[in-house]
């Protein structure tokens, strides 16, 4: 079921409530949508041009143009308030297809020949935090979100996407979990729990980045003390959160500086950087960009760097996009 207009929404999220069979493709062009999802069913939640409140698990958390996320286990609603329309795609998951393609993934080929169905029992690893837009995750979830702007309704299509980007969620949470092993620590378990923490302070500075942060309350949200925590996140993430934080206010300049016509001393404010100089010299930094440059570029510079967004429609295309089609269009 493609959803499409907010007059929808409601009817639809209840189907999915209801377990009605079938996943439930929200592909929404709005300025303001309300909606919550019971937490029956994985769902993944991104937006472009723009953000929505995500509020689950007794926290808040921003889904913008860097971000997506995973939501599952618990109730999840959903708001979006702007002045321009924002581009919001949530993918319901059909009750059961995340298990089927774990089980498929981590099944021999001789028990399936011998059983003839993958494992059961298997648990979904998936926790409910902010990822960052790559070229494993997002390509696909575009070469969805293009399909339904042209208006296919074909149920089987949409089910072989879906299964390969539950593919790529797995490979995603790999990585991350290969980063994560670089925390010497002895226990798994350990290990999971400060992947845990450091993801919260990580959705923190994503969704509050605007106001003045210092490391301390950074670390309160992990619930670490500042020095482990600065050690523990840079070890995730490779980069200090001081660095991670600034990256983060600076792609959403350049965003602003591009697509607005506000003014820098604007800018400036609502990122939350304390002086022009500052994003000046940030800018400088992370993408060999002047405030004027950025105005007129023909591609923005985004988080990371790890994905750009294309002139006509403001859509995200990776780098490797064509053969990322190709690769989706063979499964």
């Amino acid at each position: 079921m493609i959803v499409r207009r907010t007059q929808e929404l409601q009817s639809s999220v209840s189907s999915a409530r209801a377990g009605h069979d079938g996943s439930v493709i929200l592909n929404l062009n709005t300025q303001a949508a309300d909606y919550a999802l019971d937490g029956r069913r994985l769902a993944l939640l991104s937006a472009w041009n723009g953000n929505e409140e995500v509020a689950l698990d007794g926290r808040r958390v921003i889904v913008d143009d860097d971000t997506w996320l995973l939501a599952s286990g618990g109730p999840t609603s959903v708001r979006i308030r702007t002045s321009h329309n924002v581009h919001s795609l949530t993918i319901l998951f059909r009750q059961g297809m995340p298990e089927e393609v774990l089980g498929a993934l981590t099944t021999s080929d001789d028990h399936m020949l011998e059983d003839g169905e993958a494992m059961s029992g298997v648990q979904l690893p998936f926790t409910p935090h902010l990822r960052t837009h790559d070229r494993s995750v997002t390509p696909v979830l575009l070469f969805i979100r293009r399909h339904c702007e042209m208006g296919l309704d074909d149920a089987l299509w949409y089910e072989e996407q879906l299964a390969f980007l539950l593919e790529r969620l797995l490979i995603n949470h790999r990585h991350l979990l290969t980063r994560a092993r670089q925390i010497p620590v002895r226990r798994a378990s350990t290990r999971r729990e400060i992947l845990r923490r450091v993801s919260l302070a990580t959705d923190f500075i994503h969704s509050s980045f605007a106001k003045p942060l210092m490391l301390s309350d950074m670390a309160g949200a992990a619930f670490l003390s500042r020095h482990h925590f600065l050690r523990l996140f840079k070890q995730i993430h490779d980069v200090t959160p001081h660095e991670y934080l600034q990256r983060k206010r600076t792609s959403v300049a350049a965003r602003l500086l591009r697509s607005s016509q506000r003014q820098v001393d604007e800018v400036v404010k609502e990122v939350g950087f304390d002086s022009r100089s500052t994003l000046f010299r940030a800018l400088r930094r992370f993408h060999g960009l002047t405030p004027r440059e950025c105005r007129h570029v023909a591609e923005a510079p985004v988080f990371m760097g790890h994905m750009i967004a294309s002139a006509a429609g403001g859509a995200w295309v990776s780098t490797d996009e064509a053969t990322s089609r190709t690769a989706v269009a063979q499964h």
